[in-house]
Order: structure tokens, then C-alpha cells, then sequence
């Protein structure tokens, strides 16, 4: 991104603050108003040329103002909104944090939080299931060879596998192979479950032990279906979304309601958040694989030991006002990250 004068700094800064506070485009004339600036609006008309041509903003329909390009939001992200935020006190998420509450609720309650501080949309993504402990384990016969896994750890977030068998089980079968697994794995790390599991299996081959090599075999599949290791996303608000000026093109919406319904894409962006600690921010069109450009993305990994368990974040327009969301999202996953260190250390009671 090529450098900008003090003088483009300071209008194209305006053009944000403003259409993200007004939600209209932005003219000369309004700057000059709400603003110290010190120039003409003729002098600021020509720098808000300058700044459409070099792709910063742009002139929607036939209005005489202009509202900033993903480009020009990312330079204000990067460049200029520590300045706006060191002016402003941050909002954070409340220091009260739940600590009894199971890990299922305080996310919920966490996404639920962010929805209503921003009026947007609250998105959290729950530890990998990897990450967690072995609490219990059920399983349902749904048909003849298939078989729903219901995993719950010790944090109390459920997990769901459904897979087909080589052969059909009995419901009694199920239950007693539920029964060992329950009795012999209860408060180990899911990692460690995982390889006794496999080294069981040799061990029962080796001992021709059918009905023990099946149940560690049920375990097995039942925590290693291919995909489900993607951690539950709670969401909050995404009718929120309605209430947004941006969203009035009925396409969009129903994309927007699309990504909120399947979830998957939406779910992959929150992952990438794993590999890079702090808040990230992913602006209208770097957010392709949620199907729209309109939208942006404020996100930051929560931890344990330092390890990322998921990731925090809101979702709105890119109009949002990120002064109040990145604060917000950072104070929340730093609170996230508080409360599972606390739980590590042993469950509430």
C-alpha cells in the first residue's frame, strides 16, 4: 500500500468515522461541518478524488459523496485506528466472567454477549475435540448398520458422529460396549483415549477378543470421523443482520442467512484464526468463502497454557465500527482464555 500524506490521512479517516456514524456517503460539505479540518471543500473534494483513484474510496450511484473501499477500511484498520481508539474508551466485555457455568454455556453466553454489545452478529467457535476430556459416551442404534456417537467431555460440550457399521449391532451391544468405554477412559485427555484405543485393539486381536476389539473399535470411529474434529459454533444475532442499512439487497441477505444456517465456511474462517494470536480482522471481499463481500469479520483466537483452544468473534457489515468491536473482541477472548485456564486447573463444582 503506497504511503499517504497527512492531509489524505486525515480525510479518508473522515469518510470512515463518518459513514460508519451516519451510514450515508460522505460528501465535502459534511467533513468540513463535522470536522476541524481546516479546509476548503473544494480542497477536500479534490483529495476525496485522489483517494477514489487510487482505489481508497467510491462513488456509489449518482451521490455526490463517496464511502470507503475494502481498501480504504483495511488502510483505517491498519494505519489509522489506533490513533481513533487511544482517543475513545475501549468497551470491554464485563469483568464478572461466569466461572461455575459448563464450557457450553459461558460460550453461548460469550456469543450472546458480543451479539448484544455490537448489535451484530456473536460467533464462537468451541475447543476442537481433540483438545478435550473424556467424560461419557453413548451410542444409538438410529437403523440396521448405523450408528449416532454421542461424546460428552468434562468441560460439558457434546459431540455428535454419525457412521455406518460393517455389520448391524444389537442395542444391548451398544450399551455394553458404551459401558467399557465409559468405566475404562472416564477423565482422560480425548489424545491419550485415542492411542490406548489403538493400543488395546492390537492387544485384543492378539487375544481374539471380539467384543472388546469391537467396542474400542465404535470408540475409534466415534472420535475420529473424518471432519468432526471442527469445534461447535455457537452464534448469536444473526437477525441482527436485518436491522443493518447495508443489507438491502434481497440476494445478499439470503446468502448472509445461508452462511449463518450451514455454518461450515463460516467455521473454516474462525480455524484460520487458530495459526495467528491477536485480533484479526478479514474485510468485505477477504471474506469470499462466506459467499458475500459485504461483511467483515473481527475475530481472535482464546487459549490454554498458551495452546489456541478456538476463536471469538462478530460478524457485521463492513461498516462496523471496529473502534468498539476489536476491543470488545480482544477483552472477550482474553476472558474466554481466563475461564478454561481456571477450569484446567479443575471443573467448577
Amino acid at each position: 500500500m503506497a504511503p499517504l500524506n497527512d492531509r489524505f490521512k486525515y480525510v479518508l479517516n473522515s469518510v470512515v468515522v463518518y459513514h460508519i456514524r451516519l451510514g450515508v456517503p460522505i460528501g465535502s460539505r459534511t467533513i468540513t461541518k463535522l470536522s476541524e479540518i481546516g479546509l476548503s471543500p473544494a480542497t477536500i473534494r479534490n483529495v476525496m478524488a485522489d483517494l477514489e483513484e487510487l482505489g481508497y474510496l467510491t462513488h456509489p450511484h449518482t451521490s455526490a459523496g463517496r464511502v470507503p473501499t475494502d481498501k480504504g477500511y483495511r488502510f483505517y484498520v491498519n494505519t489509522l485506528l489506533d490513533e481513533v481508539m487511544a482517543q475513545q474508551q475501549p468497551q470491554t466485555a464485563p469483568a464478572d466472567w461466569p466461572t461455575r457455568d459448563s464450557a457450553a454455556d459461558v460460550l453461548q453466553k460469550a456469543s450472546r454477549l458480543l451479539s448484544s454489545m455490537t448489535h451484530y452478529a456473536g460467533v464462537v467457535l468451541a475447543p476442537r475435540l481433540s483438545q478435550r476430556t473424556f467424560k461419557h459416551i453413548d451410542f444409538v442404534r438410529l437403523r440396521a448398520r448405523q450408528v449416532l456417537a454421542i461424546f460428552v467431555s468434562e468441560d460439558g460440550l457434546i459431540h455428535h458422529s454419525l457412521f455406518e457399521l460393517d455389520h448391524d449391532l444389537t442395542d444391548r451391544d451398544l450399551a455394553q460396549m458404551a459401558e467399557y468405554l465409559n468405566h475404562r477412559f472416564t477423565s482422560l485427555p480425548l489424545q491419550t483415549v485415542k492411542q490406548q484405543i489403538l493400543k488395546e485393539m492390537r492387544e485384543a486381536k492378539e487375544r481374539y477378543d471380539s467384543l472388546l476389539r469391537q467396542a474400542l473399535e465404535l470408540g475409534k470411529q466415534a472420535m475420529d470421523t473424518p471432519g468432526d474434529d471442527g469445534g461447535e459454533l455457537f452464534v448469536e444475532g444473526a437477525t441482527n443482520m436485518l436491522n443493518q442499512i447495508d443489507f438491502t439487497d434481497l440476494d445478499e441477505m439470503r446468502q448472509l442467512f445461508r452462511t449463518f444456517e450451514e455454518k461450515y465456511h463460516l467455521l473454516k474462517i474462525l480455524e484460520q484464526c487458530l495459526d495467528t494470536p491477536g485480533v484479526q480482522v478479514y474485510i468485505g471481499s477477504e471474506n469470499a468463502a462466506l459467499g458475500t463481500s459485504t461483511c467483515s469479520l473481527v475475530a481472535s483466537p482464546y487459549e490454554c497454557d498458551g495452546q489456541p483452544l478456538g476463536s471469538v468473534g462478530v460478524l457485521g457489515p463492513t461498516r462496523m465500527d471496529y473502534s468498539v468491536v476489536i476491543p470488545l473482541v480482544r477483552s472477550t477472548a482474553n476472558q474466554l482464555s481466563h475461564f478454561f485456564e481456571e477450569w484446567r486447573e479443575g471443573p467448577q463444582s
